[in-house]
């Protein structure tokens, strides 16, 4: 049966007595909870000075170092000796073969009364083992032999795995972060786990389908590799109706600043709703034009959320947050979801004043962020598919059929570049001589904004559809049929 040691992260045993018991009892059913549902039995668990001995039916290093607030686990031996002597040559029959023909040192941990120090236990130890070896070497060792002495007990270190640190899910409350997907708000979402917050997604539909899919997965793929020890939410709003009143109604240059005060506003409302009173957002600071220090200053100030907003990422460059991407494991999934939120991407006003962004929101359509904020919908995370949390929109489709009109509304650049056979670019339509008896089937890279303009057709009466996922997913899937 397996057993580890486990050292928890150093500022848990630094608590007071009352909240470091709270803190081990979280911790060990965190464990429990993450094991269960791989199927590991948890045998035993029992806190040993400031470390956490477990036993397990079989292997579960790697899953036990993807606990938060496990600084290392140690996969060991667990020996019972009566003096040196005894201890000695249990560690050294046990390690022989590990050490033959190679340079090692002993190092040696000791807590408890006993007739002898570690450095007694490290000599001991090593004269017994020299002869299989090439000699000790303290300073390059080609292996260590790890022992700690707690009493009349030894564990001998074999495997070692380094964990998240931090403190357990759940010893902090519980928080909605604002997910797109991409590589800043799973990292964000990461990080505010890691100091004990148990998090719930709350994603944006601004365009296909297929893309809010991809963002489901990465918080599938984060739940599973960080936050399985409780159930996250994924809670899903249709922004697209409100992307729609922004691009109406709002000047070029704002609309990226209107969209993100917008994204709080709903946020913020769903969260008074569902019992949060806190938002984790994945800003940087000045890593977007609408992220610049003013703009974010106006944003909070002209919404003036309930909520306590977050942002753990507010310090982090780009490529500081696209490396933690890939040590948490979510790189390759975060890197499929393409962008949304960049409704205006270019000429983005980076100062604006609360008064100025007040004076905007107020000419849109209030009502719509009501309903918006009211129309969310919720799935777990571990037993919903993609499907079930983002479904498909009437407007999408997967395939073209024979007799459409196929239309380009990327740049025209993109459009001569590489369009579809039979494709004309949207600035070539005429719209008032386009029959409305045939499908027409617009497409984009993503298929965002070829779904809005899909319903703008449709609203016209128009058998509009938008290309599920843009022209890449369409390629991708030709592919797959040749």
């Amino acid at each position: 049966m397996p057993t580890y040691l486990i050292t928890v992260a150093g500022e848990i045993p630094l608590k007071s007595k009352k909240t470091r018991s709270r803190l081990y009892y979280r911790l060990i059913d965190n464990i429990r909870r993450r094991l269960a549902r791989r199927n590991i039995t948890l045998q035993v668990a029992k806190v040993i000075d400031a470390k956490i001995l477990v036993e397990t039916q079989v292997e579960a290093l790697q899953e036990l170092s993807r606990v938060f607030g496990v600084h290392r686990v140690s996969e060991v031996q667990v020996l019972e000796f009566r003096d040196l002597g005894e201890l000695a040559k249990e560690i050294a029959s046990r390690t022989i073969e590990h050490v033959r023909d190679r340079k090692f040192a002993v190092r040696v941990k000791r807590s408890g009364r006993h007739g002898f120090t570690s450095l007694d236990v490290a000599r001991e130890v090593g004269a017994l083992l020299k002869p299989y070896s090439k000699g000790v070497d303290l300073e390059n060792p080609d292996i260590e032999v790890e022992v700690e002495v707690r009493g009349n007990k030894a564990y001998l270190y074999s495997n070692v795995a380094m964990g998240p640190g931090g403190l357990p899910l759940g010893s902090s409350g519980r928080a909605l972060v604002l997910f797109s997907g991409g590589f800043d708000s799973p990292v964000a979402a990461w990080m505010i786990a890691k100091r004990g917050v148990e998090v719930d997604f709350l994603h944006y539909v601004m365009g296909s389908s297929e893309v809010s899919r991809q963002a489901f997965s990465v918080a599938r793929k984060l739940s599973e590799e960080w936050l399985s020890s409780y159930n996250p939410r994924f809670i899903t709003v249709d922004f697209t109706p409100l992307i729609a009143e922004i691009e109406e109604r709002i000047e070029w240059s704002y609309r990226q600043v209107v969209l993100r005060a917008l994204m709080y506003m709903v946020a913020d409302k769903i969260a008074t709703e569902l019992g949060y009173n806190t938002i984790v957002t994945g800003e940087a600071l000045s890593q977007a034009s609408s992220q610049t220090l003013a703009n974010l200053v106006a944003v909070e100030s002209a919404v003036s959320p309930r909520s306590i907003i977050l942002r753990p990422l507010i310090g982090f460059d780009k490529e500081e947050i696209i490396e933690y991407s890939r040590r948490i494991g979510l790189y390759d999934y975060s890197s499929r979801v393409a962008e949304t939120c960049a409704i205006a991407p270019t000429h983005v006003v980076t100062r604006i004043s609360s008064e100025k962004l007040k004076s905007l929101i107020e000419r849109l359509d209030v009502r719509l962020v009501e309903r918006m904020a009211g129309e969310y919908r919720v799935v777990d995370v571990f037993s919903a598919s993609p499907e079930e949390a983002v479904p498909g929109y009437s407007e999408e489709i997967d395939s073209i059929p024979g007799d459409s009109i196929i239309i380009d509304v990327r740049s025209y650049e993109e459009y001569k570049r590489d369009a579809l056979p039979g494709a004309i670019h949207l600035s070539m339509v005429d719209f008032n001589n386009l029959p409305r008896d045939k499908p027409v089937v617009l497409y984009c890279t993503t298929g965002g904004i070829s779904l809005l303009l899909a319903r703008e057709l449709r609203g016209k009466g128009f058998k509009a559809y938008s290309l599920r996922g843009g022209l890449a997913r369409y390629r991708a899937g030709l592919e797959k049929t040749r």
